[in-house]
C-alpha cells in the first residue's frame, strides 16, 4: 500500500508531523462560544454569541470530540493566521502558480524525459513537438493531475512549515533562525511528498506522451506497476526537492530580511514579494537542475525497454553524464529557470496576499463549515 519502504518512512514523517499539530495547537472562539457536543454526539456551538473565527485565528475554547479538528485549524499562530488559513493560503497559491506555468512545465519535462536516443532535445523542438502531438492544448497536458496533487501538496507544505517554524523559532538564538527555517522547510516537504508525488508521476507521463488522459494512466499504472508505481522515482524526487525546498524557503526568507533592511521598512510591498520569489525561485531552479533531469526520466521511463531503463538517481546522472556530459546534466535548465521566475514569483506572491487578505477576512460561521 505504501509503495517502499521509503515511501513508507514518508508517511510516517506525515503522521508525526500531523500528531504534533495536533498536540501543540488549540482552537479559540470569539465571544466565548465553542464547539462541542450534545447527549447525542451532534456537533454544537456553545453560547449564541459564540461564532468561528476559522480563518483569522480568533481566540476560541479547548474542543473535545467531533470539534477538535474544526478548532484546531481556527487555531491562530504566531503571525496572528490560523492552521486553516495558512492551508488555505498555501492551496490558493500552488494552484494558480501551477496552473498559470504548466505550458512551461510541459516544455521542461519534453526536453528532459527518458528517450531510447541520448539526443538532446532543443527548447524549440520540445515547442514543436508539443504542437504536432496535440495542438495548442497539449501545452496543457496533465494540468489536471498537476493541480490535484500539487495544490493539496502545497497547503500540507506551507501549514507545516509555518506551524513548526513559528513554533521553534522563538525558542531558538536568532543566530539559529537560518537553520530553523531551511530544516523546518525539509520537514515540511516530506511531510507533503505522499500527496503530491502520485500527482506527479501522472502529470509528467502524460506530459512526455506515456499517457493521453488521466483514467488510462490510472488503468496503466494499476495493471502493470501496481500501487507502488505511483511512487515512481519517488526517492529522486526526495533528493531534489528536500534541498530545493530548503533552498527556496530559506533563501526567500533571508532575501524578504534583506530587501527590509535595504528599503528600511517593516513591510514590503506585494511587488517587492513578487520580485523577491522570483529571484530565489530562479537560483534554486538553476542550481537543483541535474536532480529535477534524473527525477523527470526515472518518472516517464515505463514505456522503455528494462534493459535501457535507470536503476536509480546515482546511475541515472552518472549515464547522463558519460554520454553527454556534464552539460548533458543542465538539459532543460533554460526551460526550468524560465517556468521557476515566474512560478515562484506567482506562488510567493499570492500566498503573502492571500494570508493578508485572510486575517482581514470576516469571521465566519460554523454553520458554513
Amino acid at each position: 500500500l505504501f509503495g517502499s519502504g521509503k515511501t513508507f518512512v514518508g508517511w510516517i514523517v506525515a503522521f508525526c508531523l500531523l500528531n504534533f499539530v495536533m498536540e501543540h495547537l488549540d482552537c479559540r472562539f470569539l465571544g466565548g462560544g465553542s464547539f462541542g457536543e450534545d447527549d447525542k454526539g451532534v456537533v454544537v456551538r456553545g453560547r449564541s454569541s459564540g461564532v468561528v473565527a476559522f480563518m483569522s485565528g480568533a481566540q476560541v475554547a479547548r474542543p473535545r470530540g467531533k470539534a477538535q479538528v474544526l478548532n484546531i485549524l481556527g487555531q491562530p499562530l504566531a503571525d496572528g493566521l490560523s492552521l486553516g488559513g495558512h492551508l488555505v493560503a498555501g492551496f490558493v497559491a500552488t494552484a494558480c502558480a501551477v496552473s498559470a506555468m504548466h505550458p512551461m512545465d510541459t516544455i521542461k519535462t519534453v526536453m528532459q524525459r527518458a528517450s531510447e536516443s541520448a539526443q538532446k532535445t532543443t527548447f524549440i523542438a520540445a515547442i514543436r513537438e508539443v504542437v504536432q502531438q496535440g495542438g495548442p492544448f497539449g501545452f496543457y497536458a496533465g494540468l489536471a493531475a498537476n493541480v490535484t496533487g500539487q495544490a493539496p501538496a502545497g497547503a500540507i507544505k506551507f501549514a507545516l512549515y509555518e506551524s513548526l517554524s513559528q513554533w521553534v523559532s522563538p525558542k531558538v538564538s536568532q543566530e539559529l533562525h537560518g537553520l530553523v527555517e531551511v530544516t523546518c522547510a525539509a520537514l515540511a516537504f516530506v511531510g507533503c511528498s505522499v500527496v503530491l508525488i502520485p500527482g506527479e508521476v501522472m502529470k509528467q507521463r502524460m506530459q512526455a506522451g506515456v499517457y493521453k488522459s488521466m483514467r488510462e494512466g490510472i488503468r496503466e499504472i494499476f495493471q502493470t506497476e501496481g500501487l507502488r508505481g505511483f511512487y515512481t522515482g519517488y526517492r529522486a524526487t526526495l533528493v531534489r526537492d528536500i534541498p530545493y525546498t530548503m533552498l527556496e524557503f530559506g533563501l526567500y526568507a533571508q532575501l524578504k530580511r534583506l530587501g527590509r533592511i535595504v528599503s528600511r521598512k517593516n513591510k514590503l510591498s506585494s511587488t517587492d514579494e513578487f520580485l523577491l520569489g522570483g529571484v530565489a525561485g530562479g537560483m534554486t531552479g538553476f542550481l537543483t537542475t541535474p536532480l529535477d533531469l534524473a527525477k523527470t526520466k526515472l518518472m516517464t521511463q515505463a514505456h522503455l525497454n528494462p534493459a535501457q531503463r535507470y536503476k536509480n538517481i546515482g546511475d541515472c546522472i552518472t549515464r547522463i553524464a558519460s554520454e553527454q556530459g556534464t552539460s548533458g546534466l543542465f538539459q532543460g535548465a533554460v526551460a526550468r529557470v524560465a517556468w521557476l521566475i515566474p512560478f515562484t514569483a506567482i506562488y510567493f506572491g499570492i500566498h503573502e496576499a492571500t494570508k493578508r487578505s485572510l486575517k482581514k477576512a470576516p469571521i465566519v460561521s460554523p454553520s458554513v463549515l
